[in-house]
């Protein structure tokens, strides 16, 4: 499963918006969205932040698909 993906996936499951996971993880809602749209690619640094925001145990794994795009 590709990362943006999985972004999406797990932000609906919390009923979270792109501009409320953003303020969780202090990551602008321009860049979010390219993200969950496919159109960039995070760092590991906003990957972790993601993580953290959306409270995901098993960092190690979504920190690999964010690594691993394919």
């Amino acid at each position: 499963m590709a990362f943006h993906t999985k972004l999406k996936e797990l932000r609906q499951q919390q009923n979270l918006t792109l501009r409320k996971l953003g303020e969780k993880a202090g990551i602008s809602y321009s860049i979010l969205n390219s993200i969950e749209n496919g159109r960039i690619e995070p760092s590991k640094d906003v990957a972790l932040a993601l993580a953290i925001a959306l409270k995901i145990e098993d960092r190690e794994e979504f920190l690999s698909l964010a690594r691993n795009p394919f």
